[in-house]
């Protein structure tokens, strides 16, 4: 398993400065950063995620979790096949955003999304057939016909 890529996007938090008139002194006033939440983070993975290449998967999906991202976008797209190790990794970062009120959506190829339905985890996870329904399940996009967010049915992990 190798991981493709992993963005996370904050919210604008550079300090805004002041206008200067002319009728101030030189110092400039900063105001306080408006906010330094994460408000999504995506996470890629390629190839197999099992237990022997799990490790660069869980820490990237911790570090979107523990950054304080409410949205966490998975992209398995290119994944050949997850095992039980990477659906626990998945797993616990679910039960980390719930505890901050967040989401998560994971892209999937067909044949993994039939694998996560037979499982269940379709009642656990906002599953996408790519990033732009993903994006829109998570309430960050257009709406897309057939794109309604399923409700949670149960908090535990």
């Amino acid at each position: 398993m190798t991981t493709g890529s992993a963005a996370i996007v904050h919210p604008w938090t550079r300090p805004r400065r002041g206008r200067r008139r002319a009728s101030d002194t030189a110092d400039s006033t900063v105001e306080p950063a408006v906010s330094t939440r994460v408000v999504v983070a995506i996470v890629s993975a390629r190839g197999i995620i099992d237990a022997d290449h799990i490790g660069p998967f869980a820490r990237e999906l911790m570090r979107a979790a523990g950054a304080g991202a409410t949205k966490l976008l998975v992209d398995l797209s290119r994944a050949e096949e997850v095992t039980t190790a990477g659906m626990n990794a998945l797993l616990a970062a679910r039960q980390r955003l719930l505890d901050q009120d967040g989401q998560i959506s994971v892209v999937l190829p067909r044949g993994l999304r039939r694998r996560f339905e037979a499982l269940q985890l379709d009642r656990r996870f906002l599953l996408a057939a790519d990033r732009r329904q993903a994006a829109a399940l998570l309430g960050l996009g257009p709406n897309i016909p057939g794109t309604a967010v399923p409700a949670v049915r149960s908090r535990a992990a």
